[in-house]
Order: C-alpha cells, then structure tokens, then sequence
C-alpha cells in the first residue's frame, strides 16, 4: 500500500512561520480610501435605484402592451349577436 508524501515533514521548518510574517507585514502597509464605503455605497444604491426603474418600466410596458391588444382584439370581434339559443333549431 503506497502512503501519500507527509507534505508538513517535506516543508523546511519555519517557512509556516515565515510566511505569514510576510503576509502580516504586507496588509499592514494596505490602508483604504477615507470615503471607500461612502463610494461604494453611492455605487450599488445607483445601481440598485437603475434596476428598480428599468424593473419599472418593463411592468408598465407589458402592462400597456396587454391593454392595447386586448383593446384591439375586443374591437375586432363580429358585430352580429351570434348563435342564440333560445329557441329550438328549425327543422
């Protein structure tokens, strides 16, 4: 039965340690923008307010969409009053 290599005994000792120093020092030096999530904030409620309008826009089209074609299919319908069924067929 072959064992997978121990990948923590072929890592020299220290290089754990060293690199996480390493990583430490480097987001120390990082300092974000002062208005950073002011800017982002103003970003997505534009993003979001754009959404809810063109969401909107789509409903009130389809919306007048299906008013006028029901508009025009009611004004195209026969102008007779159709079969009746009052009284019974002639013979």
């Amino acid at each position: 039965m072959n064992n997978p290599p121990d990948t923590e005994a072929s890592t020299p000792p220290g290089t754990e340690e060293q690199l996480c120093e390493a990583l430490e020092i480097l987001a120390a030096g990082i300092h974000p923008a002062p208005d950073a999530y002011r800017t982002a904030h103003g970003d997505w409620q534009r993003r979001e307010r754009r959404r809810r309008l063109i969401l909107a826009g789509l409903i009130v089209l389809v919306f007048t969409l299906a008013t006028v074609i029901g508009v025009l299919v009611l004004n195209h319908a026969p102008a007779d009053a159709g079969p009746t069924f009052e009284h019974p067929p002639a013979p």
